[in-house]
């Protein structure tokens, strides 16, 4: 057999590049409103309104909004147009 460790084939697929453009970072982070996506695992919740209230102590930021999606899915169109137009960022939990 003349077959080589180099001649085993790569069994991924190529993706292509996905060029992602961030939003640019705030100067300041004092008063920000904060957008909160709960996935509704145990103690999400919990810990993002902790890590919220943190927030608020530090810097003057806000809760402003708290959204619940279902746990492995995507949020709704509805849910990502009250983030963006209410939020100055977001933050998504996990639990367990």
């Amino acid at each position: 057999m003349s077959e080589t460790f180099s001649d085993i084939l790569d069994p991924t697929i190529p993706r292509p590049v996905e060029r992602i453009d961030y939003v640019p970072r705030p100067g300041d982070l004092s008063g920000l409103r904060i957008g909160v996506i709960d996935s509704t695992k145990t103690n999400s919740e919990a810990l993002l309104r902790k890590l919220s209230a943190e927030l608020q102590a530090r810097y003057g930021m806000k809760l402003h909004i708290v959204v619940h999606k279902h746990q492995r899915a995507p949020l709704l169109d509805e849910q990502i147009a009250a983030l963006k137009g209410q939020t100055d960022f977001a933050i998504v939990g996990i639990g367990d």
